[in-house]
């Protein structure tokens, strides 16, 4: 079974380099918009701040110290991917602005 699902993920690879090149694609070159930066960002720096504030709101809820601490850690890591979609697709709107 480990060898079937190796030689799927080896052969979809290749077929998707194939089908880069009759496209007429370079599939060595990766295209990154940038914006995983931005998205990582928030991410790191929000989730961290979520668990942050579970514990501080934890003695004064019926809930204890980690469950509170992870369910803020969703919540805002939430946040932040909604935060970085707004922030890329404004970015993304300024450049096609300038481009226009």
């Amino acid at each position: 079974m480990v060898f079937g699902i190796v030689y799927l993920a080896i052969t979809s690879h290749n077929r998707k380099e194939l089908a880069m090149i009759e496209a007429g694609m370079n599939p060595a070159k990766k295209e990154e918009s940038g914006h995983s930066k931005i998205r990582a960002g928030l991410i790191l720096s929000l989730v961290p701040f979520g668990i942050f504030i579970g514990n501080l709101l934890a003695p004064y809820t019926p809930l204890k110290n980690d469950e509170l601490g992870l369910l803020f850690a969703f919540l805002f890591g939430g946040i932040a991917l909604v935060a970085a979609y707004f922030i890329e697709r404004q970015l993304d709107q300024k450049k096609h602005d300038l481009l226009d």
